[in-house]
């Protein structure tokens, strides 16, 4: 069981030492969770926080698992490989957004300012934007087959 423990902190610590993104999403975790801590935040606003790091962290070592896989499996150039790893990466981008909004509801509140309506724009805005390069660009192509 101890060797299980030392395997997932090994891959962690493989994933923040190699993905850039990684490291960016880790080093935001430890300000935001910072920030929470000198603004005594109450623990549901705490699990809030906690939700959304998990979340985005956890999508993107999943991402980067992916990547690294389908380059293993498939090295060469590959249309299939490339819209699968930008889906990857859309779940990633999407966990971020939830967490942006989970962080301008919750410490907007701290500083005495309902932020809701920002944090709903924030996210309606991303939403919109999917929806709009589905439909008129075919999910991110060009418009070519």
């Amino acid at each position: 069981m101890i060797d299980s423990f030392k395997y997932a902190f090994n891959g962690m610590a493989h994933a923040l030492s190699t993905q850039r993104n990684m490291k960016i999403h880790f080093a935001s975790a430890i300000v935001v969770v910072f920030i929470s801590l000198v603004l005594k935040l109450e623990a549901d606003e705490f699990l809030w926080i906690f939700l959304a790091i998990t979340l985005v962290l956890l999508s993107e070592t999943f991402n980067s698992f992916f990547e690294e896989f389908l380059d293993f499996v498939n090295p060469q150039y590959s249309e299939k490989v490339k819209h699968m790893k930008d889906m990857a990466a859309g779940g990633v981008l999407t966990a971020a957004i939830f967490a942006i909004t989970v962080a301008i509801i919750i410490f907007g509140k701290r500083f005495g300012v309902n932020l809701s309506l920002y944090a709903s724009l924030v996210l309606f805005a991303y939403l919109f934007y999917i929806f709009m390069i589905s439909v008129f660009f075919k999910g991110g192509k060009s418009g070519k087959n």
